[in-house]
């Protein structure tokens, strides 16, 4: 029996509804698979990327010296569980999670470290079609675990931060910040660590904490009057013995009266020994001695004081200040004070001393210096982003380095950083911060090997818990180059 024409038109129809069906699938299929395919692979709430995630084996961050600091080991579920056998690291080497992300080197390195750096489109395609997680890259830092285990215990619990930097190539030895968190159990702890507003354990205080400088800044103030003159060929004699009328007097800011940090000796003290001493009246009268306000501004610019220092990872912070006014201004004696608008991060105050160390000019800070691929043997260097920075002429940083020995073999409080094994130059001082007056101990300095070589180290530490002895911090510096040197 023939179809009628009734059913044959029927059929054309419901064939041309199927066809147009599948056409709408299949352009559904291209828009999500093809066009919007990157956009769902980026949501958060998409779950193969977590399962994704849970199995990729990242990369093992290494200590300068080889010793592991973050590394990834399979669970009983098959699931890569991220272990950090160094808790006393976790100021540098941050933390990775699954649901609060990543912070520090494992931040800066992500892309390394997951195996995404490096990888084509074509390695992706097949890693997703053979269902393979990628081999993550090893990372090399500049951290020593000796010398940032010693710092974190030298702090012995208190609030502040320390900075230890290889002078002469900007490498971090150490990075402590406290009070913090141990990386192992943060995915358990977050809300509450979050939410401590008065701790603030998540904040990185070494490079993200702002702290009045007080009579740390004294160095940036001597460097200014040193860069005035325009002969040093003395090393800075002249300037440094001459004697200043009223070196001991205390002085005024507001409600707050400054005065030495330390006892120095004899009544008359040279700039020097003001210096070494901490007497704030030399350097809070500086434009009296014919310091300018403009280059004295200057200066902060090009010690790096009032822009946010670059390390790649961490967030780093810069008080946002405009220059005052008329030098005889309050404004300006509050700054020359180290009490006024402008703060420092730890992170900014080690780049100076390192500047100093250096001749003159610093390499900026970096926390790792390597790379090495899935299954090679070979560590590949990890090019510097930027050229040396010249900071001081090095005429005046050997007249800093002159002023900061000087301090160093003078003043017992400084003499706490002294050890065995190196030639110290550093300056210890008071600030004080907010209403309260609450009182901060700064360390700045360097060492240099005792056994010959250039081995120089820049430590800068700034313990912040109503800390009135300057000797605390010393002391922590002290143990930061008694480790580095042992090595």
């Amino acid at each position: 029996m023939n179809d009628s024409p009734i059913h044959t038109r029927d059929l054309a129809r419901m064939t041309l509804a199927v066809l147009i069906a599948f056409a709408v699938i299949a352009i559904g299929a291209a828009y999500w698979g093809v066009l919007r395919a990157e956009g769902l692979r980026a949501r958060g709430d998409n779950a193969r990327n977590v399962i994704a995630e849970q199995g990729i084996a990242r990369g093992t961050i290494f200590d300068r010296a080889g010793e592991p600091l973050a590394l990834s080991e399979q669970s009983a579920g098959g699931i890569m569980v991220r272990r950090y056998p160094h808790p006393a690291a976790a100021s540098a080497v941050g933390y990775y999670s699954l649901t609060y992300g990543t912070a520090g080197i494992e931040a800066a390195y992500d892309a390394a470290l997951r195996g995404d750096e490096g990888r084509g489109e074509l390695d992706t395609l097949l890693d997703e079609l053979l269902h393979r997680s990628p081999g993550g890259s090893d990372v090399r830092a500049t951290l020593d675990l000796g010398v940032q285990e010693a710092v974190v215990a030298a702090l012995e619990g208190r609030a502040g931060a320390a900075v230890v930097l290889d002078a002469a190539t900007g490498g971090v030895l150490a990075l402590a910040s406290l009070p913090g968190y141990d990386p192992n159990t943060l995915d358990a702890q977050w809300d509450a660590l979050a939410a401590d507003h008065v701790t603030s354990p998540l904040l990185n205080r070494a490079t993200a904490g702002l702290y009045q400088p007080g009579g740390g800044f004294q160095t940036v103030v001597l460097a200014a009057l040193l860069g005035a003159q325009t002969d040093l060929s003395d090393g800075g004699e002249r300037v440094l013995s001459g004697a200043v009328d009223g070196a001991r007097a205390p002085v005024a800011v507001g409600d707050l009266t400054l005065g030495c940090a330390g006892d120095p000796p004899g009544d008359v003290l040279t700039l020097a020994d003001a210096y070494a001493f901490g007497c704030p009246a030399p350097f809070a009268t500086a434009f009296d001695a014919g310091l300018t306000a403009d280059f004295l501004w200057e200066r902060l610019r090009v010690l790096g004081l009032t822009d946010a220092p670059a390390l790649a990872g961490f967030q780093t912070a810069v008080a946002r200040i405009t220059q005052p006014g008329s030098a005889a201004s309050e404004a300006w004696s509050a700054l020359l004070a180290g009490q006024g608008a402008l703060t420092v991060t730890p992170l900014q105050m080690a780049q100076m001393a390192a500047a100093i160390a250096n001749g003159g000019s610093a390499s900026p800070p970096r926390l790792v210096d390597a790379v090495r691929g899935p299954g090679a043997s070979d560590w590949q260097a990890v090019a510097g982003t930027r050229q040396p920075v010249a900071m001081l002429r090095a005429e005046v940083a050997r007249a800093l380095e002159r002023a900061m020995g000087y301090a160093a073999g003078t003043n017992p409080v400084t003499q706490e950083a002294q050890g065995d094994g190196y030639t110290l130059f550093g300056h210890s001082a008071l600030a004080y911060a907010g209403p309260d007056e609450t009182p901060y101990a700064w360390f700045v300095g360097f060492a240099r090997s005792s056994e010959g070589g250039n081995a120089r180290t820049a430590v800068t530490v700034v313990v912040v818990e109503g800390e009135r002895d300057p000797a605390v911090a010393a002391r922590i510096a002290g143990a930061a180059f008694a480790a580095a040197y042992a090595r």
